[in-house]
């Protein structure tokens, strides 16, 4: 009976040892298979590597295409179009219809004949009634016809719309997108004068243009002395090719002489082949009487003129009446 006992325990025993053995086993094949889990795992985060290289080689290219598009060549013709948008020329259009000299010539203004005293530039006479014609005054001219004749002009009008004491309208000209004055004074032709704030705006740059002129010795400042602070003076150009010039036909004028004389005796002074002033009051002889005339009245342009005046007061003292047509 104890050797039945004894060999059941044995057997029990041995059985526990395999139960045992095979518990270890499966122990080990468990670890095992937990093993080449985190074997796994950690072979698994390089598998994110790539998305990262995308979205850094994303991000490289999305830079190098921002730098390229800053420097593409599609962009330089953008670039340059706006360097090359035309630049807004200042003032009202106006189409001119008679030049009078280099300074001065009439427009279609506000559906009206008017006659327009360029800001702040003088040039030598042509067409005035006491100084004559003045050295460089019909090349002053000349270039006017040159750029102004049948254009259209850009008139910058004075502050306050000013008129001179004529009536003639005050304004800064551009013609072609260019200033007029600008051009006048780069040819010598022209001196910066009649400086009257606050119509001063681009006193500067003409001022430029005077120096440099002066400097190359253009035309009115080819002899020293010839053009001034206070006006143009043709004494000293005597004996010069300018001076000959204008001097050619004086044996044709010199029977105004007579004419030009009783005018000044009387205050005024004569007019000229085409009986306008120059700006100046019209006097008027007819049936109606002696009757001046100012240039801003309505029937001022179309008057021919037998003798004209400077003022008002000169005009009364020769006899003449105000015309009552306003």
């Amino acid at each position: 009976m104890f050797q039945f006992i004894e060999l059941k325990v044995t057997e029990l025993k041995a059985a526990g040892r395999k139960i045992f053995a095979v518990l270890i086993a499966l122990l080990l094949v468990a670890g095992c298979d937990a093993g080449s889990g985190t074997g796994s795992s950690s072979h698994a985060e390089p598998a994110s590597s790539p998305d990262q290289s995308t979205l850094s080689t994303s991000t490289d290219n999305e830079s190098s295409t921002a730098g390229n598009s800053s420097s593409r060549p599609a962009g330089a013709p953008i670039h340059k179009a706006k360097k090359k948008a035309k630049a807004k020329v200042p003032g009202v259009p106006a189409r001119v219809v008679k030049v009078v000299d280099g300074d001065t010539f009439d427009v279609i203004y506000h559906k009206k004949v008017t006659t327009v005293r360029i800001l702040l530039i003088d040039t030598p006479e042509t067409h005035h009634p006491i100084l004559g014609v003045q050295p460089y005054g019909p090349e002053a001219s000349r270039y006017a016809h040159q750029l102004l004749d049948g254009k259209t002009v850009n008139l910058e009008v004075a502050v306050n719309g000013g008129r001179d004491k004529y009536g003639r309208l005050l304004a800064y000209v551009f013609v072609g997108g260019k200033s007029y004055e600008g051009l006048q004074l780069s040819k010598g032709l022209a001196r910066v004068a009649y400086i009257f704030p606050p119509n001063t705006k681009y006193l500067d740059q003409y001022r430029a243009d005077e120096a440099a002129a002066r400097q190359k010795r253009l035309n009115i400042w080819s002899v020293s002395g010839y053009a001034g602070a206070d006006g143009f003076h043709p004494e000293v150009m005597k004996g010069t090719a300018a001076y000959k010039e204008i001097h050619r036909g004086t044996q044709s004028r010199r029977g105004n002489s007579s004419k030009s004389s009783a005018a000044s005796a009387s205050g005024g002074f004569p007019p000229d082949s085409s009986g306008n002033c120059s700006g100046g009051i019209k006097g008027n002889i007819s049936d109606r009487g002696k009757i001046y005339h100012l240039p801003s009245e309505r029937y001022y342009k179309v008057t021919k003129a037998e003798i004209c005046f400077r003022t008002r007061s000169a005009a009364a003292n020769a006899g003449f009446r105000a015309s009552r047509a306003r």
